[in-house]
């Protein structure tokens, strides 16, 4: 019920707010005078002191104190109110017209007395302090109609009729005005962060540069997702009740030792500290809790406790790759004599580099990258003697400037995790990543699948040996057609095999890598190709090609690009047409007929 009363009570405030900028418009072109006579209210923001809404059985008040508007009543103390609803609430006010005035007159042609309209038992007497002086305000009863109150105010015979919309800006309760956030200003703002809990001392700083990180118990890079995460759980927390003003002895609430705190400094360098004390009796899910400067104790939801015991592990960053993937630009790995570099070209995409060039596969290389992105600390500082990695990796980023190195120590065993240091960091943690495959440092896991990629119009001469049968040259003519070459005229081209080659030419791509710079490629039958196909160009700048296809095996054949010394598989049906017999049956000689 209270939080409805609370709900009730901002939508009120608010719904008056909206004639907010209509009253201070019509404010600044009408005198004092002129606003006094059609304006029931008229309080100054500035310079008011203190209201006072005396209801029937309580007496809500708010007032300023050293610059610091705190609500309370008059048997309870006062603590720290809501700014914000204290300013709606007094523009709530000022927005009250009136609407029907009665004068003494009036009141002597009727014969009643002020008494009947409620003054005698009034609903609500409101009381202001401003530069101008006390006023009083009260409200009497609803007029017969029912959407109207009558109110006089104090020194002055007229009564007044105003919206009865005025009740609703009446707090029923003094808690409904306190400032029920527990931290001021924008969460983006947090530069400092200290939790002392079960789980021990735990501080944290944002740096300019660097981000979040870890003062204590370590110092450590810190999880900027976490770290946010646990601000805004913070600041999603709301004040349950108001239990108590004023309090000299916090023993009571167990708050005394302040040995559970959580304090946020921004980056003015204000700060507000929160004092976490016991279990509220036959509350279960709430604790005690006060400000450091307050002497107000209130309740919280014991969500609190979870973020009080936030252990520096959490918050700690366990990432293992600062990078994000698509920053990197750069990889580079290296196993004893073994390295491999790859790298991204703007205009060409991503590159093997070293130890040799080629295009590379952009879902290889992301696999790569993956490998240490997604990976995890799931233990910090490893108790291990000191021993030269087995493996280094290197990611560099061009757009950010930075590179992050790591070193993988021999596992020695352990089957839980590999065992990692990071950057110049000489301490030793274990990752959840179980091993790293040896082709990970293998040039061609990397080489993208394209083996050529041509235009079919630039080719001028193909030319097809098959193992045991003699060579077949196709020549393209000046009219862009393709004929034999050595033959007689009845033998022609076989159009929908060689259309079916040139088809194939265009892109062939490999299904497969085996090997580079192959010591023997007798081994692939190579060395004796079964298949050899040359590509002429029709330009003389531009090298042709030759394709090798040797052995073959279930998966397909083994193949090579004359000159480049990779060793690949082709599927059989690209082989196939290939290998297709570009000559066409011979053509019977015509038959001479004579009459």
């Amino acid at each position: 019920m209270k939080g409805r009363s609370t709900i009730v009570l901002l939508i009120a405030i608010v719904v008056l707010g909206t004639f907010i900028g209509i009253q201070e418009s019509w404010r600044t072109r009408n005198s004092p005078a002129v606003i006094r006579r059609i304006r029931l209210f008229d309080l100054d923001p500035t310079s008011l002191g203190m209201v006072e809404f005396h209801l029937t059985n309580t007496v809500v008040r708010f007032s300023k104190e050293n610059g610091v508007w705190m609500a309370g009543g008059t048997d309870a103390g006062m603590g720290r109110a809501d700014v914000e609803l204290i300013h709606r609430m007094v523009s709530g006010l000022n927005s009250m017209g009136k609407g029907t005035t009665i004068t003494r007159k009036h009141l002597e042609i009727r014969g009643v007395d002020p008494s009947e309209y409620g003054f005698d038992n009034p609903l609500v007497e409101i009381r202001a302090t401003d530069n101008e002086g006390k006023h009083c305000w009260v409200v009497g009863r609803r007029t017969p109609l029912g959407d109207m109150v009558y109110v006089k105010q104090e020194g002055i015979d007229d009564i007044y009729t105003v919206p009865h919309k005025l009740l609703s800006i009446v707090p029923s309760r003094p808690d409904l005005l306190r400032d029920r956030e527990l931290f001021s200003g924008k969460a983006a703002g947090v530069r400092r962060i200290e939790i002392r809990g079960e789980a021990g001392f735990v501080q944290l700083v944002k740096d300019p540069q660097a981000g979040w990180r870890l003062q204590q118990p370590v110092t450590a890079p810190a999880d900027p997702r976490e770290v946010e995460e646990f601000i805004k759980k913070l600041y999603r927390l709301r004040i349950q009740d108001f239990v108590a003003d004023n309090v000299s002895d916090f023993s009571i609430y167990g708050l005394q030792a302040e040995t559970r705190q959580i304090s946020l400094g921004g980056g003015d360098g204000t700060s507000r500290m929160l004092v976490i004390g016991g279990d509220v009796p036959d509350r279960p899910g709430f604790v005690y809790v006060r400000r450091s400067d307050d002497t107000s104790v209130f309740t919280l939801s014991a969500d609190v406790l979870q973020l009080l015991n936030t252990p520096a592990k959490r918050i700690r960053n366990a990432r293992v790759l600062d990078l994000m993937l698509g920053d990197i630009t750069s990889i580079s790995v290296k196993k004893g004599t073994e390295q491999l570099a790859l790298a991204l070209e703007p205009s060409v995409g991503w590159k093997t580099v070293s130890p040799v060039a080629w295009n590379a596969d952009p879902g290889a290389v992301a696999g790569l990258a993956r490998l240490w992105v997604d990976a995890v600390v799931i233990e910090y500082d490893v108790a291990i003697n000191n021993v030269a990695p087995e493996w280094v990796f290197e990611y560099g980023s061009t757009l950010l400037g930075t590179t992050n190195h790591i070193e993988v120590l021999p596992s020695a065993g352990t089957h839980d995790g590999l065992l990692i240091r990071k950057g110049n960091d000489k301490t030793v943690h274990q990752v959840n990543v179980a091993e790293i495959p040896d082709e990970v440092v293998y040039p061609l896991t990397y080489k993208d699948s394209k083996v050529w990629d041509l235009d079919v119009e630039t080719i001028g001469k193909i030319s097809v040996t098959k193992d045991g049968q003699s060579r077949q040259v196709v020549t393209r003519l000046e009219d862009r057609s393709f004929v034999l070459e050595g033959t007689n005229g009845n033998v022609r081209v076989n159009s929908p095999a060689f259309a079916k080659l040139l088809a194939q030419l265009a892109v062939v791509r490999a299904s497969g890598y085996i090997d580079y710079n192959p010591p023997d490629l007798a081994i692939y039958g190579l060395d004796h190709p079964a298949l050899e196909l040359h590509v002429g160009f029709a330009s003389l700048n531009e090298l042709g090609r030759v394709l090798l296809v040797g052995r073959e095996v279930p998966e397909g054949f083994y193949s090579m690009v004359k000159g480049r010394d990779v060793v690949f598989l082709l599927d059989k049906s690209v082989v196939n047409a290939l290998s297709a017999n570009l000559l066409s049956d011979p053509q019977p000689p015509r038959a001479i007929t004579g009459e």
